[in-house]
């Protein structure tokens, strides 16, 4: 009965001994962690690019401790620091702006080309004054004035059984919003969507317009039109030719008021 009363003691010393020590843990994370925190929730606001978001995160990965045990903080960032973007490739220059992914009319893919040496090589047009290229193996949709590129979209072109048609174009008809159906409902294909805005025709029933029921730009997507999301959209659409008049649903290109040129090349 003595040893097992001594055993209890010593027992209860231990468990002593670790709960003091866990306590003695707990105090010195609690005292280590605000100043951390507060260290992050206080950095200036100013806008911070994209792509040093990972840098940044490395750099401050390996100034901590060894001993330093994983901290998770939540920074709220604005919406001009320019958050992660919906895709993760291709990026060949800074973002413009960038909507929230719920407000399906603010979402952009739109940056400033600057370096798009990576693109399939193509023969440059010349005399003209506004051109559209689109690089269907890099989901690119290029704006340019002259020879200089002046706005770039992340874009999805057709999916591999119904590829976007490749060439040499020019914008015939311009629609405001339209709804678009086809496919076959014994094949499972068909679809049918209401309020397709800014859609711009260049070929047949091809083209580039609107986009809301996804957000996956980057990847074919499409029965072979081009889908760009609605801000992308109606910026290209006020860009190009023809210039719409604000009021015809189904504006025609015409020689007095001619359509802006489309190459689309694999």
């Amino acid at each position: 009965m003595q040893r097992e009363l001594i055993h209890t003691a010593h027992r209860r010393r231990r468990l002593h001994g670790w709960a003091a020590a866990g306590l003695a843990v707990l105090l010195f994370t609690v005292s280590v962690l605000p100043a951390h925190a507060a260290s992050v929730l206080h950095e200036p606001e100013a806008a911070v690019p994209a792509q040093s978001l990972t840098e940044t995160a490395v750099e401050s990965a390996s100034e901590a401790p060894p001993e330093a045990t994983t901290e998770y903080v939540v920074i709220e960032l604005a919406e001009e620091e320019l958050p992660p973007l919906p895709f993760n490739f291709p990026q060949v220059g800074p973002l413009i702006r960038r909507g929230f992914q719920d407000d399906v009319d603010r979402r952009t893919t739109a940056f400033i080309p600057r370096n798009l040496d990576r693109l399939t090589p193509i023969e440059m047009p010349e005399g003209e004054e506004r051109w559209i290229r689109i690089d269907l193996s890099e989901q690119l949709l290029i704006a340019y004035e002259g020879t200089t590129p002046v706005r770039g979209f992340v874009i999805s072109s057709g999916r591999a059984a119904t590829p976007t048609v490749t060439g040499t174009f020019r914008i015939r008809m311009k629609v405001r919003s339209q709804t678009m159906s086809g496919g076959s409902p014994a094949l499972g294909t068909y679809y049918n969507l209401p309020n397709v805005q800014w859609v711009q025709y260049f070929y047949a029933d091809y083209g580039i317009h609107g986009t809301y029921w996804h957000n996956n730009f980057g990847q074919p997507m499409s029965h072979g039109c081009v889908n760009m999301t609605n801000a992308d959209a109606k910026w290209l659409f006020d860009w190009a030719g023809p210039k719409w008049d604000g009021k015809t649903v189904w504006f025609p290109a015409r020689p007095d008021n001619p359509g802006t040129l489309v190459i689309v090349h694999p």
